[in-house]
């Protein structure tokens, strides 16, 4: 218990007003009854003093000091409070009780000579015992006086037992007294104590401390009072650390800008200024996610840059999605959801769940922009108004840096594939500008929903072209179904399409689905596409217009979620023109052009090619060979290769088969090869036909425009351009 507390000396206060009442009670009780106890004994004593001197004095005038002595020693007998007794004449002792010898120091104790009044002494013995001495004159005196001795243990025996009487009622009463005293202080107290807690509380910078406002007037006047001012104290506070945060915000925005002036101009790569932005504005509004997607310069690439990675993508429905979001972006602004992308594994960060996103726009010296800042607004971020226009106006600072930056990443990004280009790509080995124009061809058209018809040589990979558009697109999730129009019949090859119904035929026994009900939400391949019959190619056309068909013998409609791919050997062109073909399901397939150049146009593969193969025999038949002899090498380079890559393959296999060594000879080779062919007139074209062919051909697949051309041949457009002026073909 801390003596320094209110309560504690309140209730010590009070406790020991209550002792000393209770004491003081007890004192002026006690003294009363005391007196009272005293004169009753004394009255007693003076009625049998008086009783006794009646009788002694019949006895003293009769002079019979024998029978006083008897009443003397039987009064002493009966009266158990009677100490000593005794009769006085003329200075002389009649008759005593006492057996040791009369104390003659009794006499003198009411004063010489005998009283002729009675008269009352306290007297006190050698032993420290106490006595009331009572004396009765007899016979008024003139018969002497008798003297009684009354002890005074009775009374205080009474007196201790009053005592502990009154102690034990004392002690009740103050313990009863206690309790009330203390659940009284503590009530009056509680709600003192409440708001001292709360002071000490508060004193410790708990701001957001409340009491209880119950309780009587004046103290809930103080709690009233308290809580008003905490309100107030609160209020103020926060004002104040809410000034501080926006200045010390205000001072980091606008070290971040000057950072942002001073140090994006010695950054070099369009990856290091993306990071440099994004995490200083990350510093500005403590974001998680942030993006910059930015178009090329010709919008045919979007730039999807965060401080991690720099990726990029050709797919038309995303260039134009993005193309839209920037009609619609003029200002920085908050949008609670951004518009839904299409399927784009780029872009898959910014919709993880749907959350509110700010958009700062990158504009250039053109009006319109090129770009736009995405940051998702979660967590501690709020995206401010007055803070998304100072990113706004830092994007805009930096945003000429930004543009030449994405010049510069896209033209070492060209000159990069054409120094390295791919050797392998999903199967497809080659090196040969036709193919990386191939290539590259796949990787823009994968991600959409457009048919494509691949056209080729027997034996160039048309098939391996298909899987790959599949492998890179969307759908690379369902199934790649492959039909090989070629291998049926015109009385099968519906059904193997479309399938039929239970009973459409003699021997439909059950229902049978079609290759294009198992390629639901997936890619069909129709290999040899240019054997179709008419009456399937009907059916076929109605498939890629409406996305509907009919299984054979049924009347269900059902539809066709599906992407078709169709590769041919045969010239479509040319049967459109015989009337083998429909020239309206040939424009319907011939969305996408492909074609795949023939292995002798490509002869700078063959070794790649030969290569490829070796290793993948070795492994498969175990055989350790390691590598061809350069005799073999130019025989394969002499070879025409009408089977182009597929007889390439075969040959290789049939090498590793027969080879007896590590190295392959001539003689391992097929008798088809082992004498060199006669070389065609077409292998005598110079370097430069050869180029301004492959010019033609590219400028013809581009319908003339420059830059497709340039990327289908692997070129950029200033080397294509003096290519055109060397060969003349500038008009």
């Amino acid at each position: 218990m801390a003596w320094n507390r209110l309560s504690t000396k309140l209730l010590a206060g009070a406790i020991g007003l209550v002792v000393l009442s209770a004491l003081a009670v007890a004192s002026l009780a006690t003294s009363r009854y005391s007196q009272s106890l005293m004169q009753s004994l004394r009255d007693q004593s003076f009625l049998l003093g008086h009783s006794l001197a009646a009788e002694a004095a019949d006895l003293i005038l009769t002079n019979d000091i024998v029978a006083l002595q008897k009443m003397i020693a039987h009064q002493k007998a009966i009266h158990p409070d009677l100490a000593y007794l005794f009769v006085v004449k003329d200075g002389r002792v009649l008759a005593h009780s006492f057996d040791g010898g009369f104390p003659t120091n009794l006499l003198h104790v009411h004063g010489p000579g005998e009283r002729q009044a009675i008269g009352a002494q306290e007297v006190v013995s050698e032993a420290g015992q106490r006595f009331l001495d009572i004396a009765v004159p007899i016979f008024e005196g003139r018969a002497g006086s008798l003297r009684l001795g009354f002890t005074e243990k009775a009374y205080e025996r009474q007196m201790r037992r009053l005592w502990i009487e009154i102690g034990a009622m004392t002690g009740i009463i103050v313990l009863m007294a206690i309790g009330a005293i203390s659940f009284v202080v503590k009530k009056l107290l509680a709600p003192l104590g409440r708001l001292t807690h709360a002071v000490e509380r508060a004193s410790q910078g708990e701001l957001t401390v409340r009491v209880d406002e119950g309780g009587d007037a004046e103290v809930t006047v103080l709690a009233r009072s308290f809580n008003r001012m905490m309100e107030r104290l609160h209020e103020h506070t926060c004002r104040l650390e809410k000034q501080a945060e926006d200045l010390s915000l205000a001072q980091q925005q606008t070290k971040t800008f000057c950072e942002i002036v001073q140090n994006i101009g010695a950054l070099h790569s369009l990856q290091d200024i993306g990071a440099f932005l994004i995490s200083r504005f990350r510093d500005m509004l403590h974001f998680q996610k942030a993006v910059l997607l930015l178009f090329d310069d010709a919008r045919e690439t979007l730039i999807v840059l965060d401080e991690k990675t720099l990726k990029t993508t050709g797919n038309p429905k995303t260039l134009g999605w993005f193309a839209h979001l920037l009609d619609t972006v003029k200002t920085p602004a908050v949008r609670p959801v951004l518009p839904p992308s299409p399927d784009e594994p780029a872009l898959e960060a910014l919709w993880t769940d749907r959350v509110s996103s700010a958009l700062v726009p990158i504009c250039g010296e053109a009006p319109s922009a090129f770009g736009t800042l995405v940051i998702r607004c979660d967590g501690r971020c709020q995206c401010p108004s007055d803070a998304l226009e100072l990113i706004g106006a830092m994007i805009h600072e930096a945003s000429r840096v930004l543009q030449r930056a994405v010049v510069h990443e896209m033209e070492m990004r060209s000159m990069q594939r054409l120094s390295n280009p791919r050797a392998s790509f999903f199967g497809m080995v080659g090196r040969d500008p036709a193919m990386q124009s191939v290539f590259r061809l796949i990787e823009n058209v994968a991600a959409s929903d457009a048919t494509v018809l691949i056209q080729g040589e027997s034996g160039t990979g048309k098939e391996l072209v298909a899987h790959a558009i599949h492998q890179l697109s969307p759908r690379s999730a369902h199934p790649f179904v492959v039909i090989n129009c070629a291998a049926y019949p015109s009385t099968l090859i519906e059904t193997e399409l479309f399938g039929h119904e239970k009973g459409a035929f003699t021997g439909a026994d059950r229902t049978r689905q079609g290759r294009f009900e198992q390629a639901q939400g997936g890619t069909v391949f129709l290999d040899e596409v240019g054997e179709i019959p008419a009456s399937a190619q009907v059916k076929l056309l109605r498939v890629l217009q409406t996305h509907e068909f009919e299984r054979l013998g049924g009347q269900k409609t059902l539809a066709a979620d599906v992407r078709v791919v169709a590769a041919t050997h045969r010239t479509l062109l040319d049967e459109v023109k015989n009337g083998r073909f429909r020239e309206d399901l040939f424009y319907r397939l011939n969305v996408i052009p492909v074609f795949l150049p023939p292995l002798r146009r490509r002869p700078m593969d063959i070794p790649l090619l030969a290569h490829h193969f070796l290793q993948k025999f070795r492994t498969l038949h175990k055989k350790d060979v390691k590598d061809f002899h350069r005799e073999v090498l130019r025989l394969f380079l002499s070879h025409d290769w009408p089977g182009n890559v597929r007889e390439l393959e075969n040959t290789v296999e049939h090498a590793v088969l027969l080879s007896k060594n590590d190295i392959i000879q001539v003689w391992d080779l097929p008798s088809t090869l082992a004498t060199p062919a006669p070389v065609p007139a077409e292998k005598l074209a110079t370097m430069e036909e050869r180029e301004r062919k492959a010019i033609l051909e590219a400028l013809e697949a581009a319908q003339g425009n420059k830059k497709k051309a340039a990327q289908k041949l692997g070129i950029s457009r200033s080397a294509l351009y003096n290519k055109l002026r060397k060969h003349g073909l500038e008009t």
